[in-house]
């Protein structure tokens, strides 16, 4: 390859011939600026000028050794760093990686403006902003914010978290880069366990109890102590108070204790647990339980405080047709959760009050 002083390269780029544009270009390249050398304001102004003429007029792999190049280089001008993001993603790639010179407001348009490709592209780049990653999880695209999550250094704000969250009910691919983000805020974390697998279900419980909320919020504490069996029922059953006046008044049992009966393939056990939750009639919770779907079981946990967790556990043991895992993955199921998170509690309390009060009758 014939090498040029910066006049030579000059008069080359006068010439009309195509392969003496791409020499120019290639030379360019390998002279100057993969040096790593600081260039003065003159050279710069001469080698970017000449870049801006040519950059249009060169082949595609000359475009790429060029966007190689510059990637890494913080005097390039910013029209041509954008010109090479805008171009195709073989061209594109090492700027759209690498380079400081595009800002967020360049990124965003970019995003917004080019497909797949160019977006996971961006998704690579360290230290993403909230602003910018908030905009690749609003494509939709399960490839660009799966590429996103597994970029530890991209920052999410709580808003997007709380989106991803909810998109992971039905976009399966996003679930364990999204479970394994160290800055996934807990609350959330506990909301997915409602709806992975059992291998991400374990590991979020084993980092909720790495983050201490066993030993400040008591529902985590009591699930944390039935795992390990430092609890007996006797003892969850002083655990959660419920206001009842008359004869009813004491103490029910946490929530867990009626998933630990079905875990248990006690079904009897189940069933007296339930009543006693509900203080429903016989018939009427065996309707609820049996024969009036699972919206009617979601009204009545709702209604006697049994919490998300519990619930999801207890509708797939009894709605799941013995596939747990499978069920929590179907739209039968995720209906049923946004049911269960939408209904007010005050509400789903003053039905179950109406279907005490009509014991014996139809639901």
């Amino acid at each position: 390859m014939a090498k040029y002083t910066l006049r030579e390269l000059i008069d080359v780029a006068k010439s009309p011939n195509q392969q003496d544009r791409n020499l120019l270009a290639e030379s360019l390249s390998r002279l100057v600026l993969t040096t790593g050398r600081k260039l003065s304001e003159a050279e710069q102004y001469i080698v970017y000028d000449i870049l801006r003429h040519l950059i249009h007029q060169v082949e595609m792999s000359v475009r790429r050794m060029l966007s190689e190049s510059l990637a890494e280089r913080q005097d390039t001008p910013h029209d041509i760093v954008l010109t090479l993001a805008n171009d195709v993603i073989e061209v594109a790639h090492p700027v759209l990686t690498q380079s400081t010179v595009l800002q967020d407001v360049d990124l965003i348009r970019l995003i917004l403006e080019h497909t797949q490709q160019h977006q996971i592209a961006i998704t690579k780049r360290a230290r993403l902003s909230k602003d910018v990653s908030e905009t690749l999880v609003d494509t939709g695209d399960p490839s660009v914010i799966k590429s996103l999550l597994e970029n530890d250094s991209a920052e999410l704000n709580p808003e997007t978290f709380d989106k991803l969250v909810e998109t992971s009910h039905l976009m399966d691919e996003i679930r364990t880069p999204l479970a394994y983000r160290a800055d996934l805020p807990p609350e959330l974390a506990r909301r997915m366990i409602g709806w992975v697998g059992e291998a991400l279900r374990d590991y979020l419980q084993t980092k909720l109890a790495e983050t201490g909320l066993d030993g400040s919020d008591l529902d985590t504490a009591i699930e944390r102590a039935f795992e390990d069996d430092r609890l007996t029922e006797e003892m969850v059953g002083v655990a959660s108070p419920v206001v009842r006046g008359g004869d009813d008044a004491g103490y029910l049992p946490h929530p867990r204790v009626l998933v630990r009966a079905l875990e248990n393939g006690d079904i009897i056990e189940f069933e007296a647990l339930f009543r006693d939750f509900t203080r429903l009639s016989e018939q009427t919770f065996a309707k609820i339980l049996y024969d009036s779907g699972p919206e009617a079981l979601a009204i009545a946990c709702k209604g006697s405080g049994v919490d998300r967790f519990s619930f999801s556990d207890i509708l797939c043991h009894l709605h799941g047709g013995g596939d747990m895992v499978r069920y929590r993955e179907s739209s039968d199921y995720l209906k049923i959760m946004e049911y269960f998170e939408r209904i007010g509690g005050d509400g789903a309390e003053k039905v179950l009050d109406a279907w005490r009060a009509a014991e014996g009758e139809a639901l």
